[in-house]
Order: structure tokens, then C-alpha cells, then sequence
């Protein structure tokens, strides 16, 4: 099965040539980092989380997670304080911790006698206020094009994170609108002949500047943006900052935000 996420985003890519020459690349070679997940979609059990680990080599199979960290993330408009335990495999977990829409939050850690902090205020996405499926779609004629709408905000500039999920893989990607603004604007899901009868679910996001400009460069260097919330590849900066010792920054990004989501079945 094949199908393509299309997204208002432009792109680019090089093609490189060469008259058969040979180049070796050691990708065992790596700086080692502590590693921060911090990505939590307000309500979403898989995604109210936190995960620390350190980075690795390009083909390692396994992490070193790390277990002993002390983890809060405080109300900035409150003062409240949700600290986070750990649980298994890097993950560190408060069930209780419901973030506000438009309240900051701070992420304070302390680990290996060194502290690490990042804030993020809460967005909210736009309702997924339609969803029409096309038949007969493209080039055979014999696809299916579903199509995901929102209304885009006029009064701002807008990025957003965006996953679709079938029952093969899940896919992210990011978008912004640059010529969409305060447009009704459609997201395209193409399914093929064989995807009659499966489950789409569009999720929808409202991230800032910075982390979208973070996340368009962790697509780009990464092979695939399955979960663009696993470890970065060489050493991205995110928000995350070391107090402690700038030169040792963190790979990973905290981010907050209230998703909006809708499920579609091809019939």
C-alpha cells in the first residue's frame, strides 16, 4: 500500500551526482546527549508523558534510559506544581497533569547534578469542521482522496503539526499559512484501491515558529518523520536549556498543545 500526506508546505530537494565515486560514511560516530521528549498533547494518554535517555549511534537498536531524574512542570499562571515519576523505559508519567489552554508551563529537571528547564504555552487547534471522500481519484482512477477541513485563523500566522494514522503506519508532517491565511483550508489523505473499508485518523496541532522551524529540520535530516519525537539526528538544539553548562544542551523539545482529531472510514 502507497499513499501521500499532502501538505501546504514547500520544499525542496537536491540531486547529487557523481561519476562513480565512492564515499564512506561512519555513522557510528556521535556526540553523546542526554536525550529530552517532551512533547504532550493535553488529554492524549500516549503523549502525557516525558521520556529521557541519551542518544546513540545512527544504527543502534537500543537506548540507555535514564531513571533517576527529578521532573516538574510548573502552572506559571498558578504556581501549581505536577511533578512527574518515573514509570519504565525513560518514560516519566503524572496522570493528573491536564494542561490549560493559553497557560505556560516550565520544565524543570534535575539530573547528574545538572538542571534543565524549557517552557511552552498551550495551543489550541482548529476544529476539523468537515471530511469529504472522493472516489475514482488518481491516476489510476480507481483511488480514494479524503479530504480534511479547517479554518484556518485570519488574524495570525499559523504553523501547525499534522498525523495521519491507517492501519500500516503512522506519518507526521508540518505546515504553515503562508498562502492559506484565514482560508477554509483541506488536508489531502490518498488511500489506494486495496484501503476500502480502513480507518484514517487526521490529527491536527497549533505549534509555534520555533517549533515548527525545529521540526521542519528534524524531518529533513531524519530518513522518516514516522515519530519526529525520537532522537534527533546529530545534534538539533531544541528549547530545552542545560542551567548548568550551556556547551552540554539537551537534544528534544517541550511543547504543549490541545490536538484536534477526527476519524474517517473508506466506504
Amino acid at each position: 500500500m502507497k499513499k501521500v500526506l499532502f501538505s501546504l508546505v514547500i520544499t525542496s530537494s537536491l540531486l547529487f551526482t557523481s561519476c562513480e565515486e565512492v564515499i564512506d560514511l561512519d555513522l557510528d560516530q556521535y556526540e553523546k546527549r542526554v536525550v529530552i521528549d517532551a512533547n504532550i498533547f493535553v488529554g492524549e494518554t500516549d503523549y502525557n508523558k516525558i521520556r529521557m535517555y541519551y542518544s546513540a549511534p545512527f544504527y543502534a537498536t537500543e537506548y540507555e534510559y535514564i531513571s533517576t531524574a527529578t521532573i516538574v512542570i510548573k502552572d506559571l499562571n498558578s504556581n501549581l506544581e505536577f511533578p512527574f515519576q518515573y514509570t519504565e523505559n525513560g518514560y516519566y508519567e503524572n496522570d493528573n497533569f491536564t494542561p490549560i489552554i493559553n497557560n505556560e508551563y516550565e520544565l524543570n529537571i534535575a539530573y547528574n547534578n545538572k538542571i534543565y528547564k524549557a517552557s511552552s504555552k498551550v495551543t489550541e487547534a482548529p476544529i476539523i469542521e468537515n471530511i469529504e471522500q472522493i472516489n475514482n481519484a488518481g491516476f489510476s482512477g480507481k483511488d480514494y482522496e479524503i479530504r480534511f477541513y479547517y479554518q484556518d485563523d485570519p488574524n495570525e500566522e499559523n504553523y501547525y503539526l499534522k498525523q495521519e494514522t491507517d492501519s500500516e503506519e503512522t506519518k507526521f508532517s508540518v505546515g504553515n499559512d503562508q498562502f492559506t491565511n484565514g482560508n477554509l483550508v483541506y488536508e489531502l489523505y490518498f488511500g489506494k484501491e486495496d484501503q476500502l473499508g480502513d480507518t484514517i485518523r487526521f490529527s491536527l496541532a497549533k505549534i509555534d515558529k520555533a517549533y515548527y522551524n525545529y521540526l521542519n529540520k528534524m524531518f529533513s535530516n531524519a530518513a522518516s518523520s514516522g515519530n519526529p519525537f525520537a532522537t534527533p539526528n546529530g545534534t538539533l538544539k531544541g528549547n530545552i536549556q542545560n542551567l548548568s553548562d550551556v556547551n552540554e544542551f539537551p537534544l528534544g523539545y517541550f511543547n504543549l498543545a490541545k490536538r484536534e482529531s477526527a476519524i474517517h472510514i473508506i466506504e
